[in-house]
């Protein structure tokens, strides 16, 4: 059965899009449907390197359908791996769209073999997981010991890395011990087999660093090393543990959370191990410093006691001349104690004389000072008199006094006066120029003061407000225009806007 196409009615309900405007919208709800990166696994075709731009363009297909991909120079600067046609890769980059063709697109950022990618998403997640822990942060590495007092090796017993390790120990530092721990370095069991061994040989006493070292080997060989119980096994060691896992190019877990990276197992025991020749050199140099420092203490200490043995042969000299100056001091202490002696006595024998006259000088003076005023109290007007005569004194006494505190005095209080005179005229003449200043910029703030200048103000005449560009005039109204000394009325005609060209 044939059915009619539909027909549409270009109405507000069913609007008309640009193709920009389509693609535009594609392009956002394409967006906004997938994650902000996703990854896409397929084969590589039509592999294209744009020049001088250095951006790849390429088609992912599987055997069903395929999807353009560009991958910018930006991008590849961080990543060396660039695939062939028909190589199969792990993509991650995010959905757009290309305007210009409207053609879907993935923007890639990173590109990684397909073989290999899921080993990678493990990786990188697991390295995000222990760097949002802050558990990657270098602060958190632990400085090696100068001088190791012990040492552990945790690495296989069937290659060569034992032998090396020993060779180079024995070489640097023979006398410090070495504890090997046999451990598996490939396979499933790894990590739980070395995370056990990490926390057995960490209570060893006197430890002070552990070796993890393997031979190298490829991608697969050192995944177990990314395991994220081994990582966090190491991360719990209260002993510092050294990377050496043999390959220099892959950053494993284990090297990223160890506090020492070191490139192969040798180059761990070169870096552990001080040079026994270097120590050598170094007490050699110490005791040659040491044997140089007594020989000189010991020439410092024998001049100090040839120039004391000097100063104690003056000594005898000294004692007797300080031995009579002593009896000279006794003698002359005893003549002084006596005379001090005598004086005292003396001393008290007068005060002693003077204690026995007191009461009777004292009561003869009260008895005077009685009669004189048992005698001015017979005689009340020889006390008004008395009185009165000190009185007289007294005022005596201020009018000679004060006069003359005035004339002295005066000078100063003119002074005093004549800058008050002078403050108060400087203050009066400040202000009246500061309201002179002000009345002037009040008056030329004022709309009136255009009219000194010769311009002419205008009003509304119904509501009496200024004409401004906020207050314009209208059509047929009538206004008000005041000159100096005049006022008259005006009749709107025509209104017509001036623009800034028309001035």
């Amino acid at each position: 059965m044939r059915t009619d196409p539909p027909t549409f009615s270009f109405t507000e309900t069913n609007p008309v899009f640009t193709v920009t405007e389509l693609t535009e919208g594609v392009r956002l709800a394409l967006e906004s449907s997938f994650p902000a990166f996703i990854y896409v696994e397929g084969e590589v075709s039509n592999i294209r390197e744009a020049h001088p731009s250095g951006h790849v363009y390429f088609t992912l297909k599987d055997d069903s359908a395929q999807i353009r991909a560009v991958y910018f120079r930006g991008h590849r600067r961080t990543d060396r791996f660039l695939p062939e046609n028909g190589t199969k890769v792990l993509a991650m980059g995010r959905m757009g769209v290309y305007p210009a063709r409207g053609e879907v697109q993935l923007v890639v950022h990173s590109l990684e073999p397909a073989g290999l990618g899921k080993f990678f998403l493990e990786y990188r997640r697991v390295r995000q997981r222990l760097e949002a822990e802050g558990l990657l942060d270098p602060s958190r590495k632990r400085k090696l010991p100068r001088y190791p007092r012990k040492v552990a090796l945790l690495t296989s017993l069937s290659g060569a890395v034992v032998w090396d390790f020993l060779r180079i120990s024995g070489q640097r530092a023979p006398a410090i011990p070495i504890v090997i721990i046999p451990v598996r370095v490939q396979g499933n069991s790894v990590p739980e087999e070395i995370a056990g061994a990490l926390r057995r040989v960490s209570r060893i006493p006197d430890l002070d660093g552990i070796v993890l070292a393997r031979g190298g080997g490829s991608v697969e060989d050192l995944w177990s090393f990314n395991d994220e119980r081994l990582a966090r096994a190491i991360l719990e060691c209260p002993v510092p543990v050294i990377s050496a896992i043999g390959h220099e190019t892959n950053t494993t877990i284990a090297d990223l959370v160890s506090d020492l990276r070191v490139a192969t197992p040798s180059e761990a025991a070169e870096r552990i191990f001080p040079d026994a020749s270097e120590l050598n050199a170094l007490i050699r140099n110490g005791r040659r410093s040491l044997l140089s420092s007594m020989d000189k203490g010991v020439r410092d200490r024998h001049r100090e006691i040839e120039f004391a043995s000097s100063r104690i042969s003056v000594w005898p000299g000294r004692l007797e001349r300080r031995i009579q100056d002593l009896d000279r001091i006794q003698l002359e202490l005893f003549v002084g104690v006596q005379k001090k002696t005598g004086s005292e006595l003396l001393r008290q024998e007068r005060l002693k004389a003077r204690l026995v006259r007191f009461p009777f000088e004292g009561l003869g003076k009260v008895e005077r000072r009685l009669g004189d005023l048992v005698r001015a109290l017979r005689n009340p007007y020889g006390v008004f008199r008395s009185r009165f005569r000190r009185w007289e004194d007294t005022s005596r006494h201020l009018r000679m006094v004060v006069p003359s505190f005035i004339a002295g005095n005066k000078g100063v209080l003119d002074s005093a006066c004549n800058r008050l005179d002078k403050g108060i005229q400087a203050l009066r003449s400040r202000a009246f120029l500061s309201f002179d200043e002000w009345n002037g910029r009040l008056s030329r703030a004022t709309p009136f003061s255009v009219l000194d200048r010769g311009f002419a103000i205008l009003f509304h005449s119904g509501t009496r407000r200024l004409v401004t560009p906020s207050s314009p005039p209208l059509s047929g109204e009538r206004l008000i225009g005041r000159i100096p000394g005049y006022e008259f009325e005006l009749d709107v005609v025509e209104i017509r806007q001036k623009g800034e060209a028309d001035g």
